[in-house]
């Protein structure tokens, strides 16, 4: 076993399992900071993480850590615990200080993406980029992807694309062909770059009875008499079917599903509690195999095309890419992970200008096949080359939520069995929460079991809920007792209904989704004014609802912002000036000029107001002059200086917020001219969906439970819990040998009523992968509820129904919490725990600043669109 020893102190190989608010950062920067004062080199330290936000945090703490204990020994003392150095002086504190300070640019505390990169432009001759490539970003990525689909259209054949459509949708051409390949793309394209083309080409298909065979058991279906008036109709319809060929009437039905679920020694088979004959039997075992040979032969073809078309795709991005000189984050890992077990690891030293002897890896739950491919080398290094190396490992696959985009909570599980000698350790004391939040939590995770649906516990999976009740109930099963280190901190859980909203007829659900929103509005309005200054956040499980709460509570009065910011376009002043710009590149298109010559811009334009009349020939020359006084600008004086121009005429009468969206707007400009776009479309394409967050974060931030991870507030309220608990969005199946390897099978997506007519291995691939929808669900259940340091409000929609038996989180938390209050009143609380005053027990804070002056609109925004369910 390989360690590092510190005064007689010794460092093996460790993988940490952290739950929520445990301390997962104070454990890592402790394992640094040890390894540092070790006498470890500054450039032989590699500890990466998935955000900036994460790396900058973790290398702040090292370093303000250091400064205190070097001045003051209440921090000294703690920070010997921390390290476990009970010899540790504030001199060698300041020592390690000023080393790192010196060497700050060789100590890597970075993200995955920033690792990747320097290895890349260190081994780009080797890896095939481009010279002076650069990272794209996800906006650039979408385009990118749009054109490669365009191109790749263009230059297929109209007949061979017309039969290559027809086959991805087996039979059936897509109505929107661009979404179609979109969603292809974005599902399978990672997956696809590491499948050899027999991957596609893996599904076998059966040969089908003889045709005279299929008649023959249409005769006997159609003839047949159970004793039953509908069973005898159903097996009429069955022979029917049978005798036309026509599949789908006979795919999924209940019988066919029978037959195909029989193992040999099993009773005969009953129907509407009537036995069947051995000969209806045997024509449903044969009208099984023909649907089976058709099902599977359109699927096998809808597979082979799908193939095809991402081996097409791959070719015009990456051609599109290396001309753009740009790569995706996705792709440097992708030829990193197919390139680094060819390469020495002396020779990743010498160019990397050092050694990397010491790992730590955090948020490791989340990392993806082809990013541990890379790591992996470097990790058992660290590992076992003696004497003095050390790796540090820290998770939580109870917080793995992001599958979506590659993420395999079980090569955290995997690293155990990788790295030799590795030790594990679990932290499953909060120090965030009350103990009033840690004991829900437990209760609530630990006895998921509870719901009607997931407790029955099948010996052998075969339906797509079988899979699901084993994956809830081994998470269940699994799931630690949490406990909170602050035992006198005050707290309050509720779960509770909405309103009752009487909603019939055309945009009913439109209607109570508003009433729904404006419910919640009011409750944060109440809680923020029952608790001035303390942090609320509103998670939701999709962004559909984040901008018209935001609207919401704007108009309220609460202080509130979106997590990660929001586009620019949130300023009037922002969407004067883009509209300039759109009245430049479109002039005949009236919309921008109308909006234009109702602003403080039309007098810098020289544009006056334009009414709703019908065109007019001098409205139109005044157009055509404005728009080429900016066209002119922009083609002279770049895209920068005319925005500057443009906005001196509104900062002057703008609120200090919109002054603000505009110097940020010019920053997004400034960026945009290194790698500027023909059309100007492009640059407000940019604007509308990049988000920029504001200076000052709000009391009130409203995001997504995806975007919460790793932040924690006063209060979480929770809107959005009456959503179905698993969608199925994938297109295609993947089946692996371990979690570490690449797919070497993959099968377009079949619904739940045909896996009957999948083979075994595919029917447990299927299964696997509803089980891990099922298991990320519940984390990002588990993320969302572990946010809070005081208060958890849950607002869910009355159930229909007073067993409230639907597949919701709801409706797990109204069962696994044991409550007895009837779910179908409104505005009734279903559980209640701790003090609803909590903020009364807790010192009050300080005065908080001046607030900015309000905002002088410079024209009236309409609200947000309402927002659909």
């Amino acid at each position: 076993m390989s360690e590092v020893a510190v005064d007689g102190l010794t460092l093996p190989p460790l993988l940490v399992r952290a739950s929520a608010g445990t301390g997962k950062t104070y454990r890592l920067t402790g394992r640094l900071l040890t390894v540092l004062l070790g006498g470890a080199d500054v450039e032989s330290v590699l500890a990466t993480t998935f955000t900036r936000k994460a790396a900058g945090e973790i290398l702040d703490r090292v370093l303000v850590t250091l400064a205190r204990a070097a001045e003051e020994p209440e921090a000294l003392e703690a920070l010997r615990g921390q390290v476990e150095i009970a010899g540790l002086s504030a001199a060698d504190c300041q020592r390690l200080l000023h080393r790192l300070m010196r060497d700050i640019h060789r100590l890597r505390v970075c993200t995955l993406d920033s690792l990747f990169s320097q290895l890349a432009r260190s081994f780009a001759f080797e890896l095939r980029l481009p010279p002076g490539w650069r990272l794209t970003d996800e906006i650039e990525e979408a385009w990118m992807r749009r054109r490669a689909i365009d191109t790749m259209l263009a230059d297929i054949d109209g007949e061979i694309l017309s039969t290559l459509l027809s086959m991805l949708g087996k039979g059936d051409t897509a109505r929107s062909v661009d979404r179609e390949l979109q969603g292809i793309v974005l599902d399978a394209f990672s997956e696809s770059r590491w499948c050899p083309p027999s991957a596609w080409e893996s599904l076998q298909v059966p040969s089908a009875p003889e045709s005279a065979e299929l008649t023959r058991a249409a005769g006997v279906l159609g003839s047949a008499l159970v004793g039953h008036k509908s069973a005898d109709a159903q097996l009429r319809k069955l022979g029917m079917d049978l005798e036309s060929r026509h599949w789908p009437g006979i795919v999924g039905h209940k019988l066919i599903g029978d037959v195909a679920g029989r193992s040999s020694g099993d009773d005969g088979l009953t129907y509407y509690r009537k036995p069947l004959g051995d000969d209806v039997v045997a024509a449903l075992e044969t009208a099984f195999a023909g649907a089976k040979t058709e099902v599977l032969g359109l699927l096998r073809l809808q597979t082979e095309a799908t193939g095809e078309v991402l081996r097409s795709y791959a070719e015009h991005v990456d051609a599109i890419k290396h001309q753009s000189r740009a790569m995706g984050f996705d792709d440097v890992a992708f030829r990193l992970a197919r390139w680094i077990d060819s390469v020495a690891i002396d020779t990743l030293d010498s160019r990397m200008d050092g050694s990397i002897h010491h790992v730590l890896l955090d948020e490791f739950q989340d990392t993806a096949p082809a990013q541990w491919s890379v790591l992996r080398p470097l990790a058992l290094r660290a590992a076992t080359d003696p004497p003095r190396t050390t790796f540090f490992c820290v998770g939580d696959t109870k917080q793995a939520i992001y599958g979506w985009r590659g993420g395999r909570a079980a090569i955290f599980d995997a690293v155990a069995e990788q790295i030799p000698g590795v030790e594990q350790a679990t932290q499953d004391l909060s120090f965030r929460s009350s103990p009033v939040i840690t004991q829900f939590v437990t209760n609530v995770f630990q006895h998921l079991g509870r719901h009607p649906k997931f407790s029955d516990s099948q010996p052998v999976l075969q339906s797509r809920e079988d899979y699901e009740a084993a994956a809830l109930q081994q998470f269940a099963a699994q799931f630690p007792r949490h406990a909170s280190a602050k035992t006198t901190l005050p707290g309050f859980v509720r779960l509770h209904t909405g309103p009752e909203v009487d909603a019939e007829g055309a945009g009913a659900s439109a209607r109570r989704e508003v009433a729904r929103l404006r419910y919640v509005a009011d409750e944060v309005a109440r809680l923020a004014g029952e608790a001035p200054g303390r942090t609320i956040g509103i998670l939701t499980r999709t962004n559909r609802s984040v901008a018209y709460l935001i609207y919401l509570l704007r108009e309220l009065g609460v202080d509130v912002s979106q997590e990660g910011g929001n586009p620019l376009t949130d300023s009037g002043a922002v969407e004067v000036v883009l509209s300039a710009l759109r009245m430049a590149e479109h002039p005949g298109d009236r919309r921008w000029a109308y909006h234009v010559s109702h602003s403080p811009l039309s007098a810098l334009l020289e544009l006056p107001a334009i009414g709703p009349r019908r065109r007019d020939d001098r409205v139109a020359d005044r157009v055509d002059a404005a728009a080429t006084r900016v066209r002119e600008r922009l083609e002279y004086e770049g895209l920068a200086a005319t925005l500057i121009w443009l906005s001196r005429s509104l900062i002057p009468i703008c609120s200090e917020s919109d002054a603000t969206r505009l110097r940020q707007l010019l920053g997004l400009a400034h960026a945009y001219e290194l790698n500027r776009q023909p059309r100007i479309s492009s640059f407000v394409e940019l604007v509308q969906q990049k988000r920029v967050e504001r200076p000052r974060p709000a009391q009130v931030r409203v995001m997504t439970i995806h975007q919460a991870k790793g932040l924690e507030f006063d209060t979480v309220v929770l809107p959005e819990l009456g959503g179905t608990l698993v969608r199925q969005t994938r297109k295609c199946i993947a089946r692996t040998d371990g979690p570490t390897e690449p797919p070497r099978a993959m099968l377009r997506y079949l619904s739940q009523t045909q896996w009957q007519m999948l083979p075994a291995e595919w029917r447990e691939a299927f299964g696997q992968h509803a089980a891990g929808l099922v298991t990320e669900a519940l984390c990002l259940l588990y993320v969302a509820v572990t946010r809070p340091r005081h208060a958890l409000h849950m607002i869910i929609d009355r159930a229909a129904k007073r067993s409230f038996e639907t597949r919701t989180p709801a409706s797990l938390l109204y069962h696994a919490l044991g409550c007895t209050e009837d779910p179908t009143q409104s505005t009734a609380d279903l559980f209640t725990a701790g003090d609803a005053g909590w903020a009364r027990h807790l010192s009050p804070l300080p005065e908080p600043s001046a607030e900015v002056s309000p905002a002088k609109p410079i024209y009236l925004q309409p609200p947000p669109p309402v927002p659909n369910r």
